[in-house]
């Protein structure tokens, strides 16, 4: 390929590899694989032209010039493809076909499923492909996977390798696609790191965002022709996390960490690169992600109504959230305002939590869910107003909350008044018995889930309303859980109630996460004691203020 001295100039600034650039030929001249070629294409200003004749050349005028064409062969799945899962199944079989990789990273709801089995099953008919299939998901939707390949998929022979008993070759002896945990894939490596597979799919790719944990070196080790990552939140918490996963389907293709950050600079504070970097950035990861959103194709999807309803803390919250944030909260925040000492993480993560199940509920606070009636509450009491009047109104409600013991009181609430309910934690067993009996049964009025374990992987369009009973650290993580509800097959305007007390940390919070969604940041998960990437000290200190 011809490149002019300032294009050459740009590449090397771009690539900063020392094994590229020796393969410079006369100063003019340059030997580019095909990832590299269209990195440098698209991210450089300057016209790139491809000899004639030059190797692969038409793989890369294709690379350069990539639209998405009708389908002359579309996969024969059960269910039609929509015409933007069409354009995205186009375009991962133009990955497909060029050995490259990339990330579908749809709206949660937007069947990135369905665009991923419509992949396995025209490479099975119209390629011949014989390699199995690797799908590695969070254990919470294994059975989302194997339900809907065999109902949308039946000519894919499915296999869940999961449980104490499986086994490697056979499972793979056995089964066109094989569905795993990431846990499973942690342990089982030595193994599936010996086969080769035709494709492999990262569901909730995420999971995947931290370098030094052993299942990214287990998903490292890993032989295929692509790889495939699905996610509706490509960015939970930082840019290093997100360029973490294109080193995983793209290895090198972004540079070293060092590299990364020479080309396209530092995040500022909040979190974001300056205008011109992000551009850059954006222009090349676009030709391997694929994002979009309802409101750009879902005509049909029905509205979904946010609301944030507040209500007042009772006397015996009152009382609860003063005496902890006295006996606890002074002394944190006197260290917090000391700037030459670390913050205390661990002993704030565990006070805010402490005030946030004072928020909840004073039976959650004194471990007694079974004796709830015993205590006021000013967010039950609303949960209760909201709940009686959708069930009056002949909805079905789907209820998240972080607490197990909010779960217990609930349950305790509706089978004294004989409602019928569901109930999905992370001890549920028989999930997709769970999601049915909630869908299909009209005597189902209620879901129960906690977040974790309901907020992803599953359908619950039979609710039309959703009641958040206490806010997230993640922003993300809430509307993944929304949109088990707000999702293709909804045929009803769904309502979203987000609760939350006056004059608390919660106010605080709620405010916090906006901003950070508005930032393109999301809080971090529960159970991460990186605060630093949620909270500044000033923030922290703010929470712990007394009421």
């Amino acid at each position: 390929m011809d490149l002019s001295s300032d294009a050459f100039g740009h590449l090397t600034a771009l690539l900063r590899r020392d094994e590229i650039l020796e393969e410079a030929r006369a100063g003019d001249k340059l030997r580019l694989t095909p990832v590299e070629l269209l990195r440098l294409a698209s991210s450089s200003r300057h016209p790139v032209r491809v000899e004639k004749g030059f190797d692969k050349s038409e793989i890369l005028e294709r690379l350069l010039n990539y639209e998405p064409s009708n389908l002359k062969e579309a996969p024969m799945l059960a269910s039609p493809l929509r015409p933007y899962q069409s354009l995205g199944f186009e375009w991962t079989r133009f990955l497909y076909e060029n050995r490259l990789s990339g990330l579908l990273c749809d709206d949660m709801g937007l069947g990135k499923t369905h665009q991923a089995m419509a992949l396995m099953a025209w490479l099975r008919e119209h390629e011949n492909e014989k390699a199995p299939f690797l799908v590695v998901c969070p254990t919470t939707v294994i059975s989302h996977w194997r339900n809907k390949i065999r109902e949308h998929a039946p000519m894919l022979k499915a296999h869940v390798h999961h449980g104490a008993q499986r086994n490697v070759k056979e499972a793979l002896a056995a089964a066109d696609v094989l569905v795993t945990s990431y846990g499973v894939l942690r342990n089982d490596i030595p193994e599936l790191a010996k086969k080769s597979f035709s494709l492999v799919i990262f569901d909730e790719i995420q999971n995947l965002k931290n370098r030094d944990t052993q299942s990214y070196r287990a998903a490292e080790a890993l032989q295929s022709n692509m790889m495939l990552g699905l996610t509706g939140t490509p960015i939970e918490n930082s840019l290093d996390e997100f360029k973490n996963l294109f080193d995983l389907i793209l290895p090198g293709y972004l540079g070293t960490d060092k590299e990364f950050v020479e080309v396209y600079g530092r995040a500022s504070a909040e979190g974001v690169l300056g205008r011109d970097n992000l551009d850059a950035l954006r222009r090349v990861i676009s030709p391997f992600v694929l994002r979009r959103v309802k409101k750009d194709v879902l005509d049909e999807l029905p509205d979904k109504i946010e609301d944030l309803r507040t209500c007042p803390l009772s006397e015996d919250q009152i009382k609860l959230y003063r005496d902890a944030i006295s006996s606890k909260g002074a002394t944190l925040t006197e260290q917090l305002r000391r700037r030459d000492q670390p913050i205390p993480y661990i002993h704030v993560f565990g006070l805010l939590l402490l005030l946030k199940q004072i928020c909840d509920h004073p039976a959650l606070v004194h471990r007694r869910p079974e004796e709830f009636e015993k205590h006021q509450s000013g967010k039950w009491d609303l949960f209760q107003e909201l709940l009686f009047e959708s069930l009056d109104s002949g909805q079905k409600v789907v209820v998240f909350t972080q607490f197990l013991g909010m779960i217990n009181m609930m349950e305790r609430l509706l089978s004294g008044l004989d409602v019928g309910f569901a109930t999905l934690t992370g001890s549920t067993r028989n999930r997709g018995e769970v999601i049915r009996r909630f869908n299909e049964e009209p005597d189902c009025r209620v879901f129960l889930g906690s977040l974790k374990a309901g907020g992803t992987g599953i359908d619950l369009v039979a609710g039309s309303v959703v009641v958040h009973y206490d806010r997230w650290w993640n922003a993300a993580r809430e509307d993944q859980a929304t949109d088990r509800v707000y999702r293709i097959g909804q045929k009803k305007a769904v309502q979203v109630f987000k609760l939350v007390t006056e004059g608390t940390l919660e106010e605080k919070i709620s405010a916090i996460i906006d901003r950070k969604r508005r930032l393109m940041e999301s809080v971090v998960q529960a159970d991460d004691p990186r605060l630093s990437k949620v909270f500044s000290r000033e923030e922290l200190i703010d929470l712990l203020e007394p009421v």
